[in-house]
């Protein structure tokens, strides 16, 4: 396989990955609307630890490396991304 075929795979990927962190974000501003309409606090802080544990888990098992994963993490997850 060329280098370009290759470019142009990992491209492909980054867009997915875009694409993908835009429908995070607007999942966390339709949860945040609910939330606002039931008087439930925005932030749960066992949730988001276990949606971390649960994701340092399988990329741990993708062989990831954790630290650069807990990295990304903190910024997607403890970000908003709107």
């Amino acid at each position: 396989m060329s280098l370009e075929a290759l470019r142009a795979q990992l491209d492909d990927v980054d867009a997915q990955l875009i694409e993908t962190l835009a429908r995070r974000a607007a999942g966390v501003e339709e949860s945040w609307r609910w939330k606002q309409a039931h008087a439930v606090p925005r932030l749960d802080e066992r949730r988001e630890a276990q949606v971390r544990a649960r994701l340092l888990a399988q990329a741990e098992a993708l062989g990831l490396q954790r630290d650069a994963v807990s990295a990304i993490l903190e910024r997607v997850i403890g970000v908003a991304l709107r």
